[in-house]
This record gives C-alpha cells, sequence and structure tokens, in this order.
C-alpha cells in the first residue's frame, strides 16, 4: 500500500449531514481549488491523498446515497452525478474514487440489518469493491462462508476503505451454482500495489487478494435478490431506490467522471484559446472560427450527455417502493449511459486533436484530461458496443444474447471492472 504523509493530521469527526442539492453542490465546489491543486501529487502517488479524502468526508458529500438512518443526507442519484462531475473537474482520480465509495453505501444499505449496523457505526466507513474475483470460490461453513484465495483486479479506492464488497459463485450441495455478494472488513484482505495505469493514475484501484477469510451470514446476499429488488435491508430504508433493482442504478455512481474530465478538458481548452487569440487583431481572431466550432461541438455534447443521465437518474430517485422496469427500459438506460459517455470522450478528444504541439507534454492540462476520459471511458459499463447490441435486441424482442441465464454485470462491476 502506498505510504501518504498527511498533513495536517486528519480529525476524525462527524460527517456533515447536506439538507439539499444546492448544498451539495456549493460544498463540492469549494473543495475544487484545494482538490485541483492536489493532481500531481495524486498521480504520483497512484492515490487519492488522504486530505483529499478527509475533506470530502468531513463536508458530508460521501453521504449522498447513505440512509438518513445511518447519518446520510440521502439526497440520490442525481445529485450524486452532479457532485462528482464537479469534483471530477478538479480531478478525474479524486472524482472516480468519489462516485465508488460513495455509491457502494447505497449498497452496504441493502445487507441485513445487522450488517448495516456493523458497517455504519462508524460514520466515516468507505467501502470498496469487485466483483468476479477468480482464484478460489466461497465455501459454505456453519455460520457463513469461508474464503480461502480468491483474487481480482481493479478495485477503486482500496487505500481509503475498511470494507470491501466482493462478489463469488457459491455451490450449494446439489451441485448448483449462484453469485453472492459479500461484506469482508479490510483487514482480511491483502493489498496488491500494481495499479501503474495510462489514466486515472490516482485512482489506486489495485488488485486483492481474499487469502483467508470467515464471512457471516448476515454479511452475504445472492445477487438474484439484489437483481430482483428485494434484498434484505432495503426495506429499512424509506426512499424507493433502495428497492430497485441493482442494475437500474448501479452505474450512475460512476457517470459523473467522465462527464467532469470532459468539462475539464474544455475550461483547459477554452482558457488556452482565450489567452492565445484575445491579443490578435480580429482579422487574426476570425482565422481561429475552427477553434471556436470544437467548443461549441465540444460543449453540446457535455450538456447533452449530463442532460441525459440527470433524467435517468431522477427516474430512479423518484421511484415508489416496489418498482420494477422492462428489459427495454434497463437496455434504453444502459444505452444512455453508454452513449453519454463516448459522447463525453468524443468531446474531450476532439479538444485534445486541436491542442497542437504543446498538448503532448506531461507539464501540461490537456493530456491529463485526454488520458483519464479515455481510460473512464474504457469501463465496461460505459462499453457502446455491448449496450447498444443489448438495446437492439430489446427492442426487437429477442433474447438476451446467452438466453434468459445469461450472466449480467453484478453491482461492484461500478467498481472493479474496467
Amino acid at each position: 500500500m502506498t505510504t501518504q504523509v498527511q498533513s495536517p493530521e486528519v480529525v476524525r469527526s462527524l460527517p456533515q449531514v447536506l439538507a439539499s442539492r444546492e448544498a451539495a453542490l456549493e460544498a463540492a465546489r469549494a473543495l475544487k481549488i484545494s482538490i485541483a491543486e492536489r493532481t500531481a501529487l495524486t498521480e504520483e502517488l497512484r492515490s487519492v491523498p488522504e486530505q483529499s479524502i478527509a475533506e470530502i468526508m468531513d463536508s458530508g458529500l460521501f453521504g449522498m446515497v447513505t440512509p438518513r438512518r445511518w447519518g446520510g443526507s440521502e439526497l440520490g442519484f442525481g445529485t450524486m452525478l452532479e457532485v462528482q462531475a464537479e469534483l471530477a473537474s478538479a480531478c478525474t482520480s479524486t472524482g472516480w474514487v468519489y462516485g465508488v465509495l460513495a455509491g457502494h453505501t447505497w449498497l452496504a444499505a441493502l445487507f441485513p440489518e445487522q450488517a448495516q449496523e456493523e458497517v455504519f457505526e462508524d460514520p466515516r466507513s468507505l467501502i470498496a469493491s469487485l466483483i468476479r474475483l477468480g482464484g478460489n470460490a466461497p465455501q459454505r461453513v456453519d455460520g457463513g462462508f469461508r474464503w480461502q484465495g480468491g483474487t481480482g483486479r481493479f478495485c477503486s479506492g482500496i487505500d481509503h476503505s475498511n470494507w470491501v464488497l466482493v462478489g463469488g459463485q457459491v455451490t450449494e450441495d446439489d451441485g448448483s451454482a449462484e453469485p453472492w455478494y459479500f461484506l469482508i472488513p479490510a483487514t482480511d484482505i491483502e493489498i496488491i500495489d500494481d495499479w501503474h495505469a495510462v489514466g486515472l493514475k490516482g485512482t489506486g484501484s489495485k488488485s486483492l487478494v481474499v487469502k483467508d477469510a470467515f464471512i457471516p451470514a448476515h454479511r452475504a446476499v445472492r445477487f438474484s435478490d439484489l437483481g430482483a429488488g428485494r434484498a434484505p435491508g432495503a426495506a429499512l430504508h424509506q426512499a424507493g431506490h433502495y428497492t430497485l433493482p441493482y442494475d437500474t442504478v448501479w452505474p450512475l455512481s460512476l457517470a459523473g467522471a467522465p462527464i467532469g474530465a470532459a468539462m475539464g478538458a474544455l475550461n483547459a481548452f477554452v482558457e488556452a484559446t482565450t489567452n492565445r487569440v484575445a491579443a490578435l487583431p480580429p482579422v487574426a481572431q476570425a482565422g481561429n472560427a475552427t477553434a471556436f466550432a470544437r467548443i461549441a461541438e465540444a460543449g453540446a455534447k457535455i450538456d447533452a450527455a449530463r442532460a441525459l443521465l440527470l433524467r435517468d437518474a431522477a427516474t430512479a430517485d423518484d421511484a415508489l417502493p416496489g418498482t420494477t422496469f422492462t428489459r427495454l427500459e434497463k437496455a434504453t438506460r444502459s444505452r444512455n449511459l453508454a452513449f453519454a459517455i463516448q459522447q463525453c470522450r468524443d468531446a474531450a478528444n476532439t479538444l485534445y486533436q486541436a491542442s497542437g504541439g504543446s498538448g503532448v507534454y506531461l507539464s501540461g492540462e490537456m493530456q491529463r484530461w485526454w488520458r483519464d476520459v479515455n481510460a473512464a471511458s474504457q469501463h465496461v459499463a460505459f462499453t457502446w458496443d455491448l449496450a447498444a447490441v443489448a438495446y437492439g435486441r430489446a427492442v426487437a424482442g429477442l433474447e438476451a444474447l446467452g438466453g434468459p441465464g445469461a450472466a449480467k454485470p453484478g453491482p461492484g462491476a461500478a467498481a472493479a471492472g474496467k
């Protein structure tokens, strides 16, 4: 694990409870200067600095989808998406890790009450996630499960987490197998420091090993129950989105990061273009019309992507308990998610293409935004080819590829599978 120097010393206090979307956005904007100042350090550490995590925690922003029962603000996925975009427009890696850790409080709130009590008894708990571990599978034992030798990659934010959500296939006595999701203390996890990536360098998305962990039964949930919106802990909370199937909401916790990265690229390009063109005479300024056109195109794509995903987030946030969605409705949301994020990628790429030779220097801003938005867009949930085909088959009324029992990405894929 990366050693980080904390200065000033972090004081563990109760996070704020934010009363509204406006209060949350104000808190996010107040943190942007300090987060941006640590961008180079974030990439150097290959992990978000502890001071940034502490500032976000103190502000209450990690509580966007944490139930009020456990001291959260419970403001919903739309507000969290907007907050994440703000943070990511200062530092994409920080925004990415924020979305991962903030989003997992929603998942923890679906586990049985005893598990929730254990997680949220520390109001500063943070939860990483990794799905589809390789190696050995978990085994049923008296009182729960024993997992020895599970391995996996892409565990974003693990450096800051005291809990980890991990997915594994459990084989029953009759030979049938079913995927489960488990809550494991981070002390039972070995971190493999192998995160050396071209983009999102500061997310600390390292590999991990579950060497030998006993998982009591109350810290385990079937994926089938999460997928059907009947998770055991959902009834403890009033908001309807706690009873939604996980595949309705889980990717939303990451979508703000590439949106924010594209916003950062646009801001940097506008500033550079303004500085370069402002001193030129009007005739010479006219020669830069293509740069202005790229600004307009990129801005429109980012705004459209943001609006599309906020509309889908509102559907989740406004859902009544017990709301279900058809396969086509789910496929439409997956299509929207992938399309929106690829629009953000295109926006950043068109700006980088117009940045000239100066854009290749590591000391420049544009190359970082370009690296980050392309790395973020590689996530499986944002893959256009997969989402487009699934949507087309749903529209045509054709069976999903792989048939009715085809495996679907689990909620942890939002944090673990890039």
